[in-house]
């Protein structure tokens, strides 16, 4: 049997992630919550910037969006979902145009939740490396730093 807080995490991947319905979020997050997502580039904080990133980092970037569940693990207010996400049709990524390109990526997603059964924080983990590789974006290592 599924959780209640499972549930909420599958259901908003479900609607606000792959449904791209954004305007959602605060029927899974709390009023509050916090996200760190690697690309939102500062911690996001509340509904309004939450689903605001949402849309511009995920739902309007990629033509559709697939969420898969690899593994599920669950204490008392915490929950971990491996995941994986398959993209069709990207449109830009880290500011490079990237038109059309498909792209998959793994990760590990850290929820936090309250005593209401609200989401009120959210840690992304994914492989950037592997994404840029895939959006054929390849890293100069032979250039100097300075």
């Amino acid at each position: 049997m599924t959780s209640k807080q499972v549930q909420t995490i599958k259901d908003y991947f479900e609607f606000c992630v792959d449904g791209k319905a954004t305007e959602r979020v605060g029927e899974y997050f709390a009023a509050d919550a916090l996200i760190h997502r690697p690309d939102c580039g500062t911690t996001l904080r509340g509904l309004e910037e939450f689903e605001a990133k949402l849309k511009s980092c995920v739902t309007e970037r990629y033509e559709s969006v697939k969420t898969t569940f690899q593994r599920v693990i669950e204490t008392e207010g915490e929950v971990v979902v491996a995941l994986t996400h398959k993209a069709e049709n990207s449109n830009t990524w880290m500011g490079f145009d990237v038109s059309g390109k498909d792209v998959t990526w793994t990760s590990l997603t850290y929820f936090r939740f309250n005593n209401e059964g609200k989401i009120i924080e959210e840690i992304v983990e994914r492989n950037e490396l592997s994404m840029a590789n895939q959006l054929g974006l390849h890293l100069d290592v032979t250039k100097e730093r300075n």
